[in-house]
């Protein structure tokens, strides 16, 4: 796979994707801009808390420690519950896996939640491709193709030259890799 290595959080806001480079410090807070929060990473959507959450690297483990707000966290499809006693409980985080923030207790993609990877590749060449109305879509790069029917929002497609990150409408590509229709 094209890119180089180290440990990143790839953002998807309100249309807008970035990076960021976790490895630049051991501790990041996440959350809602506000006059009072100014969070490291900075997230504008109503619905995440002012004080969402942090990431955490330890003994060069990455992990994700929810803040239990109003509007939760949910990591790889499941809803991140508080530990006990309403303790936070740090989640390990895995090259790949997927948070969404803001949203309801299962996993829904749409413009009132923020979609985040931890990715242990980094990315700076993202562009954005219109697949509406694509009913079947094909991701190529220079040792293949994959073909995927029904593919659901926030579906991530990694090959050997680089990554899509399909949100429906749009689909975002990093490296050398394109989509068309099958």
């Amino acid at each position: 796979m094209s890119g180089k290595r180290e440990n990143n959080l790839i953002l998807i806001e309100n249309g807008h994707i970035w990076t960021e480079k976790l490895d630049a410090r051991l501790v990041w807070s996440i959350g809602r801009v506000n006059s009072n929060d100014m969070p490291d990473i900075k997230l504008h959507t109503q619905t995440v808390s002012r004080q969402h959450g942090s990431f955490r690297n330890t003994d060069g483990i990455w992990f994700y420690c929810d803040k239990n707000g109003k509007n939760g966290t949910v990591l790889n499809g499941k809803h991140i519950s508080p530990g006990i006693r309403g303790r936070v409980k740090p989640q390990s985080l895995k090259d790949g896996d997927i948070l969404i923030f803001g949203g309801p207790e299962e996993e829904v993609i749409n413009s009132k939640v923020v979609w985040a990877m931890f990715s242990e590749y980094y990315y700076d060449d993202w562009r954005v491709e219109d697949t509406r109305n694509i009913k079947r879509l094909c991701f190529c790069d220079n040792k293949g193709n994959t073909k995927i029917d029904g593919i659901s929002k926030g579906a991530r497609i990694r090959m050997d030259d680089g990554i899509a990150i399909y949100m429906g409408d749009i689909t975002y590509l990093a490296g050398d890799i394109s989509v068309k229709e099958a």
